[in-house]
């Protein structure tokens, strides 16, 4: 589904504005694999500014380091939101996460929008009229924050990646390689967690072959 939110942004007199966002009523959240498969672009990169634009809003600015999926790493890429002023509060991903988005994209906005420099992001693009465009699908792990590029979301998107890249007759069949490959790696929480978010994957496929 392509449709994504409308987010309407309410001027007020506080800090930040307000949202509201709807979708279309037979809008489902894309799944980790949906989302390596419609991506053009996938990256891990770190915020280094923001260029302001009319209003009160704005882009962040990303500075691309580490590719997971795509030609090549862009020199900068950019997603609509804003960095976090003094004393402004940014929800930081839970670490250990793999299925639910960071809290800020079911506040009212679709997406997170406020982040803060230095930042490390796992970010996906989309590539439209030639040029790559933030996936926003709205309430998705599109724009999660990681420590590391060994971080538990990072293994996984890899895994994902890698099996989106696979004809479609030959990724359930990977998956299931994948998670048994996982679950025998004994004594590490990041392979049985990311063996789990598999399972979850291949039931969502089940239910929308069945839908």
């Amino acid at each position: 589904m392509r449709t994504l939110c409308l987010a309407l942004a309410i001027l007020s007199s506080t800090a930040a504005p307000a949202f509201a966002c709807s979708v279309v009523q037979d809008y489902h959240v894309p799944t980790s694999l949906e989302l390596a498969e419609r991506a053009d672009t996938i990256l891990v990169g770190t915020v280094t500014g923001e260029r302001k634009g009319g209003g009160q809003g704005g882009m962040v600015l990303v500075r691309p380091t580490l590719l997971l999926k795509g030609r090549e790493l862009p020199r900068q890429v950019e997603l609509w939101g804003w960095l976090a002023k003094s004393g402004e509060l940014v929800t930081r991903s839970d670490p250990d996460e793999l299925r639910r988005p960071n809290p800020d994209a079911l506040r009212g906005g679709c997406t997170r929008y406020v982040f803060a420099r230095d930042m490390k992001l796992l970010l996906f693009f989309e590539r439209k009229d030639g040029k790559l465009v933030f996936a926003g699908y709205p309430f998705a792990r599109v724009s999660e924050d990681v420590v590391s590029d060994e971080s538990r979301w990072v293994k996984a998107v890899r895994i994902y990646a890698a099996v989106a890249a696979l004809p479609k007759e030959e990724r359930r069949a990977a998956l299931i390689a994948r998670r048994d490959a996982l679950r025998a790696r004994r004594d590490d929480a990041d392979a049985a967690a990311i063996a789990d978010d598999i399972d979850q994957e291949l039931a969502a496929e089940r239910t929308s072959l069945r839908d």
